[in-house]
C-alpha cells in the first residue's frame, strides 16, 4: 500500500509550521526518484548462520500484511535491504577493527554469493512477493531490493587476488579500492541477472559504515558515480551525529535516512530527543530510520520505546513526509507475527505506521519544532568576524573536532561523539572577545544533545575582561540543546560562559555561542 505523501499533519505543518516541518526544511521524501521510489525499506540481515533463514514463509509478513489466518490483506515493506556487516567468524566487512583479522577477497565473495542461496533470501523474497501477487494483485509487482557492499578497509595493503587475475590489491590506494568494488558490484548483478527474478528489482547498493570522514568521502562519490551509470542508486543510513550525516550529497548519495537511536541506549532518553532528531533530519533533507527489536515483544521498558518513534514520526511528520528505513533487529516483524496477543498490536501498528495510519497513543507530549530566532548574520560572536575564544584548552588527546573555535565557527549542525564542537573541564568558564564594543542583549547556546544529558550554566558580560556583569543564569533546572536567552541591552566586548553541571560527564561540550545586539 502506497503511504499517503500529505494528509492531515501536512496541513497543520502548512499552518503551525512549529508541529511538523519547518518552513524552507524538509525531509527527504518518500516515493521519490532519489529512492528509486521506495517509500519503506526494511533492513533484511542475512548472511550469517546464526541470522533468520529467509525463506518465502518468514519474509511474507514483510511483504505482505497477514491476518490472523496467515491471509495477504494488503502489501506491506516495498524496499528489501539485504544487509551483513560481519561473517561467521566475526570479521568485520564495513569497519576495520585491531582485534580481529581483515576481510579477505574469500570473505568478500561469501558475501557476493550469500543473498543468492537456494530458497532463502533473494529467492525466498521472490517466492513470497509472487505468491501475495498472486493473491492480491497486480501480477507483475516488483520488489525494490538494495543490496549490502563492503568497504575497502585502508588498513590491508595487500588485498586479494581478485577472482581470475594476479597481484594483490593496496586498499588504501583509491585506485585499487575501485577496483575491489566495480569487482563487487560486478559479481552481485551478474549473478542477480542469471537468477531471473521476474518480481523483483535490483535498484542499487548499500554503504555499509555508518559514519563516513573525510578519507572515505572522495570512494564513496566514485561509487555513487559508478552506480549511476549502471542506472542504480546509493543509499546509507548514518548514525545520530556520524560524520558526514549533513554533507552526505557531497558523496553522491541518493538517498541518506539518519538513526534517531533512540530505542537501544541503556538510560531511557527524553522525549526531546526526537525533536532534535527532527531538526537535524530536515536541516539535513535525509529520511528517518524507524528502529525497534523484538526486545518490544517481551520488556515493557522496551514496547515503550517502540510506540514513542511511532508517536514522533506522526506528531513530527516523518510517518508520511520522509523516506523511512526500518531496523527491527533482524526478526521483530516476524515474532509480532507470531507473537500471539502480545503480538498482534505490535504487528498491527507497524502496518499503521508504514500506511501512514497510525494514530499516536496519546501518551507522549513533544515539543513543537519552533523555528529558532536565529540569523546568523546579526552574530557577533564569529570566527569571521574577528571573535577569539580564551579559555577553552586544546587538549591532545581529544579529538582533532575538538576545538576552542568550534563555537564560533556559525555551525550548529555539523557535530558527532567526538567531534564539532568546543570543550573544557568543569567547573570552568570560556571567554568570548568581540572584535570591538557592541550592545549585546541576547546569547544562543547549542549544548550537545547527542543522548539525554543536560546543562546548567552562567553568562556574564564585560566591557575591559574585569569587571562583569549577569546577563544569564541557568544554575537550576536542566537545560539541553539549542537555548535562547534574553537579557537587559548592555555594552559589552566580553561574553563569559561558565559551566556549572553537566549530568553525563565533568566535560563542558558546546557547539555554538551566538550573540546579537537585539
Amino acid at each position: 500500500m502506497t503511504r499517503p505523501v500529505a494528509g492531515a499533519l501536512a496541513i497543520i505543518a502548512l499552518t503551525l509550521p512549529a508541529a511538523g516541518q519547518l518552513q524552507g526544511l524538509h525531509y527527504l521524501p518518500p516515493g521519490s526518484d532519489a529512492s528509486a521510489g521506495i517509500e519503506d525499506l526494511v533492513l533484511i540481515y542475512h548472511g550469517q548462520q546464526r541470522r533468520v533463514e529467509w525463506t518465502c514463509e518468514n519474509l511474507l509478513p514483510y511483504v505482505a500484511y497477514l491476518d490472523e489466518d496467515g491471509r495477504p490483506q494488503d502489501w506491506f515493506f516495498d524496499g528489501f535491504l539485504f544487509i551483513e556487516f560481519a561473517t561467521d567468524d566475526g570479521v568485520f566487512i564495513h569497519h576495520y577493527r585491531e582485534e580481529t583479522r581483515l576481510p579477505t577477497i574469500d570473505d568478500w565473495v561469501w558475501l557476493a554469493e550469500c543473498w543468492f542461496r537456494p530458497d532463502a533470501g533473494l529467492a525466498g523474497l521472490e517466492q513470497a512477493v509472487a505468491q501475495v501477487a498472486a493473491a492480491i494483485g497486480p501480477e507483475d509487482r516488483r520488489a525494490k531490493v538494495v543490496i549490502t557492499l563492503p568497504i575497502p578497509l585502508a588498513q590491508d595493503r595487500a588485498f586479494g587476488p581478485l577472482p581470475g587475475e594476479e597481484g594483490t590489491l593496496d586498499l588504501a590506494d583509491e585506485a585499487d579500492a575501485r577496483r575491489a568494488l566495480a569487482w563487487y558490484i560486478d559479481r552481485v548483478r551478474e549473478q542477480w541477472q542469471a537468477a531471473g527474478y521476474e518480481h523483483l528489482e535490483l535498484v542499487g547498493f548499500y554503504w555499509t559504515a555508518e559514519s563516513i570522514g573525510g578519507g572515505y568521502v572522495p570512494l564513496a562519490r566514485w561509487t555513487s558515480e559508478h552506480l549511476h551509470e549502471l542506472g542504480l542508486r546509493h543509499l546509507w543510513i548514518p548514525y545520530y551525529g556520524a560524520a558526514g550525516y549533513n554533507t552526505w550529497r557531497d558523496a553522491g548519495f541518493d538517498a541518506v535516512m539518519l538513526q534517531p537511536n533512540y530505542f537501544f541506549t541503556e538510560d531511557d532518553r527524553p522525549l526531546s530527543h526526537f525533536r532534535t532528531h527532527a531538526l537535524r533530519t530536515q536541516t539535513a533533507g535525509t529520511g528517518v530510520e524507524v528502529e525497534f527489536d523484538t526486545r518490544a515483544l517481551t520488556d515493557e521498558r522496551f514496547r515503550g520505546r517502540f510506540y514513542d518513534y511511532l508517536d514522533a514520526g506522526a506528531f513530527y511528520g516523518w510517518m508520511t513526509d520522509a523516506l523511512l528505513g526500518y531496523y527491527e533487529g533482524g526478526r521483530a516483524v516476524l515474532d509480532f507475527y507470531h507473537g500471539g496477543d502480545e503480538g498482534r498490536p505490535l504487528y498491527d501498528a507497524v502496518y499503521r505506521f508504514v500506511t501512514g495510519t497510525w494514530e499516536p497513543t496519546g501518551e507522549n507530549e513533544f515539543a513543537p519544532l519552533a523555528p529558532v530566532d536565529r540569523d546568523p548574520r546579526g552574530n557577533l560572536a564569529l570566527a569571521s568576524r574577528g571573535a577569539v575564544v580564551y579559555g577553552a584548552p586544546d587538549v591532545p588527546e581529544w579529538e582533532p573536532g575538538i576545538t576552542p573555535e568550534k563555537m564560533i565557527d556559525g555551525d550548529i549542525y555539523s557535530y558527532g561523539g567526538m567531534h564539532g564542537f568546543t570543550a573544557f573541564y568543569i567547573p570552568g568558564s570560556v571567554t568570548i572577545e568581540l572584535p570591538e564594543v557592541a550592545t549585546v542583549a541576547r546569547t544562543q547556546v547549542m549544548l550537545f544533545d547527542l543522548d539525554g544529558r543536560f546543562f546548567r550554566y552562567r553568562i556574564d558580560t564585560s566591557v575591559d575582561g574585569e569587571t562583569w556583569r549577569p546577563a544569564v543564569d541557568r544554575s537550576e533546572g536542566e537545560w539541553r540543546s539549542w537555548q535562547v536567552d534574553r537579557f537587559e541591552p548592555r555594552a559589552a566586548k566580553f561574553i563569559r560562559f561558565t559551566c556549572l553541571h553537566n549530568s553525563a560527564n565533568p566535560i563542558c561540550q558546546l557547539v555554538e555561542l551566538e550573540v546579537y545586539s537585539d
